[in-house]
């Protein structure tokens, strides 16, 4: 319900419409915070809705902090990659696209001129930036997708151990994640036979060392050099180097907080910009 622009529920899907109508006339700036993810393969020890899972708790509670709406649109991302292993589904580009154009149009269309994106699948990534793009200029609203924080230790850490390992991938960052969140959906028993399966030429491989003096060139060259297709270069759907089975769930739980306090204060602080004469009707 929604009382005086106040919402007790935050699913704009659990919301009746009275309760929605009340949210817009009374906030002053409303925001929907819309999350995309993938069902995909996740290894042998993580549930296929993954990406989807995790950032419908993100959004959630993001929205439940800013009193905005929250709106999981699709389970499904772009994942061709993804498709040598059984129980993936992909979307096409188009079809992403469309669903993200279709989602901030129709609800553009009931007066709503923010909309704050969070994504949960690198595969993502470019098919969201465009449709951002290309829904500001269609529909005359503002859209972001706020990234951060990257300045913390704990972020830092990460992101090293996301540089050293390529632990991007079901390994124990994403792991630690689904533990924290949702724990009844993974099986660590199915690592109990676990080793690297990630194949890639051997050179490459020296190109994954971030002490390197050249590494922002050849971590690049590495991009550049992996395969379309991940079942090429890991049998198991693991990409990184070390083991799943290391993930802290302490710590996924701080930068889940640490994340979500990001975007909310975002969203508190793009609340005190009166919405600029360019994306008035």
């Amino acid at each position: 319900m929604s009382e005086n622009g106040k919402l007790s529920k935050f699913w704009l899907h659990e919301l009746t419409r009275p309760a929605f109508v009340d949210w817009m006339e009374n906030e002053k700036h409303p925001v929907a915070v819309i999350g995309i993810g993938s069902i995909e393969q996740h290894g042998p020890h993580l549930p296929l809705g993954m990406d989807s899972l995790a950032i419908q708790h993100y959004i959630h509670e993001v929205a439940k902090r800013s009193n905005s709406v929250a709106v999981h649109p699709c389970f499904p991302g772009y994942s061709p990659h993804h498709m040598g292993f059984p129980g993936t589904i992909t979307f096409s580009s188009e079809t992403l696209m469309g669903v993200l154009m279709d989602t901030i149009g129709s609800l553009s269309k009931h007066g709503m001129k923010r909309f704050c994106v969070m994504n949960g699948h690198g595969g993502n990534v470019q098919i969201m930036n465009l449709a951002m793009r290309l829904a500001k200029r269609k529909y005359n609203v503002m859209v972001a997708a706020p990234q951060g924080p990257t300045d913390t230790e704990l972020a830092k850490t990460v992101a090293e151990r996301q540089k050293r390992h390529w632990d991007v991938h079901s390994g124990p960052t994403e792991t630690g994640g689904a533990l924290a969140l949702f724990p009844e959906l993974v099986e660590l028993s199915n690592l109990d036979d676990w080793e690297v399966t990630l194949k890639m030429d051997p050179k490459l491989m020296e190109f994954r060392d971030p002490d390197r003096p050249d590494y922002d060139l050849v971590s690049q060259v590495y991009g550049a050099c992996t395969p379309p297709n991940n079942i090429d270069f890991t049998s198991t759907g693991v990409y990184g180097k070390n083991d799943p089975r290391d993930a802290d769930v302490e710590e996924s739980k701080k930068r889940f907080e640490e994340r979500v306090s990001f975007v909310t204060e975002f969203i508190k602080v793009w609340k005190t910009i009166p919405t600029p004469k360019a994306f008035q009707d």
